[in-house]
Formats: structure tokens, sequence, C-alpha cells
């Protein structure tokens, strides 16, 4: 599987480094858990959904790096939040729930994929229902003394919701793996929160820096045409990653059944 191959290639390049760490102590846990934030981030599927966010930002190749930290600070909340109740309670999470948040993420790409190919936009489709964020003005022409009204969307505004809402079902999803790793070398709470909000901060930094990458290409896009291939592309591989997810885990391992 070519998500799987990708994921491998990147263990490949960064396995030298965190073999060259000494993890016995809190100072080179927390280094460990640093660079493997930073390798986590460079994941197949967490790369195709930031691509597709990115894609979407109008090609503004400042707003890149922030779209990034967003997605690395959602995807720290839900670890934060699981991390907690692991440490707390003592538990690990099953590994059937952790594949059937997987298979989430996969239904998550494909959204993402179809929502950037067709420039369908829920938010702005569920206002259109609703009327929020539809405001009349009335306007008086001075000539002709002819007043008239027409309507405003006071919310058609770019805000930071949509990577970090992805970012925290990506957190959610890689939760098990990485509480199976906490759970099996820390024995203190403090030092697990530790090494998540650690782990956390190479995720942020990886993914802003990923995503400033992922910007380049359509920055320095010449034409119209060009940005909608690129922009197409981002799109189809976030359905293929996702689409090749979703049959691994619910074809393949039958997490289902």
């Amino acid at each position: 599987m070519i998500v799987e191959s990708f994921n491998h290639l990147i263990e490949i390049v960064f396995a030298p480094l965190e073999g060259n760490i000494n993890s016995a102590t809190p100072a080179g846990l927390l280094l460990l858990g640093l660079v493997i934030g930073l390798r986590h981030s460079m994941e197949a599927d967490h790369v195709a959904a930031v691509s597709t966010i990115v894609a979407g930002s109008n090609k503004n190749k400042f707003r890149a790096p922030m779209l990034g930290a967003l997605w690395g600070l959602g995807h720290t909340a839900s670890l934060f939040v699981a991390g907690l109740v692991v440490l707390l309670l003592a538990i690990s999470i099953p590994q059937r729930v952790s594949n059937t948040l997987e298979f989430g993420v996969g239904i998550m790409l494909v959204f993402l994929g179809m929502t950037t190919l067709t420039g369908f936009n829920a938010a702005r489709f569920l206002r259109g229902i609703t009327g929020r964020g539809q405001h009349k003005h009335v306007h008086i022409h001075d000539d002709t003394g002819i007043m008239h009204s027409h309507e405003h969307d006071h919310h058609d505004h770019k805000h930071g919701h949509k990577p970090l809402i992805v970012g925290m079902v990506h957190g959610m999803a890689g939760s098990g793996a990485l509480m199976l790793v906490v759970l099996s070398t820390i024995n203190s709470v403090p030092l697990g929160l530790a090494y998540i909000a650690i782990f956390g901060a190479g995720s942020i930094a990886s993914m802003a820096a990923m995503s400033t990458l992922i910007s380049l290409p359509f920055a320095k896009a010449r034409n119209h045409r060009l940005s909608l291939v690129l922009k197409y592309v981002s799109a189809i591989i976030a359905l293929a990653v996702g689409a090749g997810l979703m049959y691994e885990l619910g074809i393949v391992n039958q997490i289902f059944f």
C-alpha cells in the first residue's frame, strides 16, 4: 500500500536519530518525544489532509504556517485529553477503538478531497439554510432619492476552525499508539503529560514547516489553470489516501466484523 510505504520511508529516515537517543533519562525521553512528534506529523494521511487545507487558502503562503500550526494544536489537544485520562486511570485504548477512529480519518480525507474538488463549503451551506450571518443594509442614493437594501454575509471570512478540527480528529485516531508508548515507558503523570506536550510541540513545528513547503507551488503558480491543477492534485491525493485507509481497515483488516 502506498500510504504504508510512504510512512515506512519516513520511519527509516528518522530511525537512526531515534535510536541514538537515551530514553532512560527524563531529558532523553522528552527529546525522543520531540523527534517522534516531528516524524508523526509527516505521515501520509496528515500531509494529505493539510495539503487540501492549504490548497483552499487562496495561494497565501504567509497563511500556510498558521494553518499547519493550528492542525498541530488540534492534534495535541486531543492527545493531551486522551493522555490525561489514560495516565490517571492507568488504562489503554483498545486497538479496535483506535482502528475505528482511524477509519474515521479515512472518511474525513475523502470528504476533504471531495470538497476541494467541488469547492463545496459546508459552513457556508449551513449558513445559507439557516440565514445566520446575513444582515440587511439600507442605502439611499443621493442623486435619485431611491432607497434599497441588500445583504452582507458578515461571517464570510477565514477562520482556523478547519485545520484545528482536522488536527483534533487525527489526534483522536492516533492516540492509541501514542498512549501505548507512554504507558510502557512512563510511570509519572507529570512526565507523561510533559512527553505529550513536547510531542505536540514537534508536531506543531513540523506541520507548520510542511504546510509552508506545500504552499510554495501554489504561491508560485503563474496562472489560474496551473493553480487549479495543483488544487485538484492535492484533492485526488487526499481521496486516494482516505479511500486506501478505509479499504485497508474495513476490508482487509475487517475491523467491523
